[in-house]
This record gives C-alpha cells, structure tokens and sequence, in this order.
C-alpha cells in the first residue's frame, strides 16, 4: 500500500490544478459592467462631442458625479468621507509639491512652443474670469472628475480592469477621451497624461483629497499659464 501511495504523490504534484470557466452570473456581470462602461465613459462624451445633446459639460459633470456617489453609496456601500482620507503621510505631500514644481516650467516651454500669444492671456485679461476660476474650478470641476474617475471607476470596474497597470490605463484613456468634447487633441493629450499621473496618486494612496489637490494645483496653473483656450467650451463658458 505505501508504494501505491509513493507512486501515485509524483502524478498529483506534477498535475496543474483544474480550473473551472467562471460562472454564468459571473460572466453576465462582467457583460453588464462592459456595456456600462462603454456607455458612460465612452458614449457620453462622444454624443456630447458630435452635438447630439446640447447640454453644458460642467451640468453634466456634476449630474454624473451625484449619480456615481450615490452608486458607491447604495450598491458598494462607500460614502464620500471613507474616500476623502485625509491623513496621508507627509512624504506624499512633498512628492506631489516637487512633481508639480518640476511640471510647471515644461507647461509653460510648452505652450510657448505651440501657442506664444496665448501666454497667461486669461490672468491678464480676464482677470475676474480667471480669479471666479480659481476659486470655481476645484470644486465644481475637479472634485467631481476624482469622484467619477478615480474614486467611483476604481471601485465599479475592478472586475473588468484588475487592480494593477489595466486599471490606471484605463482610467487615463477615458479621462482623456471625456475632453474629445472640448474639440481640439491638446485638451486630450494633456489630459491622458494628468489622468495617469492622477490615476497613479490614487491607486498608491486611495485618497480622494490627495488626488483632487493634485488635480487642482495643475487644472489652476494650465488656467493661469494660458492653456484655458484649450478647455474654454467647459468650465470657462459656464463661467463669464
């Protein structure tokens, strides 16, 4: 009996384990959260992009971001003060500070490079404009971007994108698609490129606040350095 048994452990460790295909309401979720996210980040902003709908971007915006925070509330059972988290370590704070610093001046070679006349164009004439953007901006445009892009996408789409480099790609790509409304590929570039930094920011931190003052100290200076043409069909029409 004992060579029976000796003979048959090689075969049972050499074997793979079985795996099963997953399970039809496994399968079915994935669909439904596939056609979801296609219709949200992928839809709306093309139907908004082509005219279809006439409706202002900041409206919408806020309306989408009512609608992910009561999903994250009623169907994944998070409120807004969990994802706020606001005790994050000082190292983080000065990682941010530093990145933004180093940021600024190649923002600013940048759109001398592409758009010399438009330097700082909003600040010096448009002064109000520029300081009710200032003041504006974060709250109306930033804090519900995070909430809908990092804090509610994170949550909802884990099952489709993983938790790893699919998931701050996808977030990045649809952060940039969702600026196709504003009618010009800078907008767009730029963003996909903020929204991996920002997509990174939360994945490492989980914290909402964190990742909405990064948004915000970029959003503030691409305004005040001139790239507000870029973005003026959104938060600058609302907003004069």
């Amino acid at each position: 009996m004992s060579r029976e048994i000796l003979a048959v452990q090689p075969s049972a460790v050499q074997n793979p384990p079985m795996t099963f295909p997953p399970e039809p309401s496994q399968r079915i979720h994935k669909a439904w959260l596939a056609l979801e996210f296609s219709a949200l980040f992928l839809g709306v902003p093309a139907v908004v992009a082509a005219g279809w709908v006439p409706v202002l971007v900041i409206p919408l915006l806020l309306l989408m971001a009512v609608g992910c925070g009561l999903a994250l509330r009623y169907r994944h059972q998070i409120c807004l003060g969990d994802l706020l988290r606001p005790h994050v370590s000082g190292t983080e704070w000065r990682s941010l500070l530093l990145h933004f610093l180093i940021a600024l001046p190649c923002l600013a070679v940048l759109l001398w490079a592409i758009k010399p006349a438009a330097m700082f164009s909003l600040m010096c004439q448009h002064t109000s404009t520029w300081l009710l953007v200032m003041l504006a901006y974060p709250i109306v445009s930033v804090l519900p971007q995070e909430l809908i892009y990092r804090a509610f996408f994170f949550v909802r789409y884990r099952p489709l994108f993983g938790q790893g480099g699919g998931v701050l790609l996808a977030s990045a790509a649809v952060f940039g698609f969702g600026h196709v409304v504003f009618h010009n590929w800078p907008a767009v570039i730029l963003t996909w490129i903020g929204g991996w930094l920002f997509a990174n920011t939360y994945q490492r931190t989980a914290s909402l606040l964190l990742v909405s003052a990064e948004h915000a100290l970029y959003g503030c200076a691409i305004f005040t350095i001139g790239y507000g043409n870029f973005f003026f069909d959104g938060t600058l029409r609302l907003l004069r």
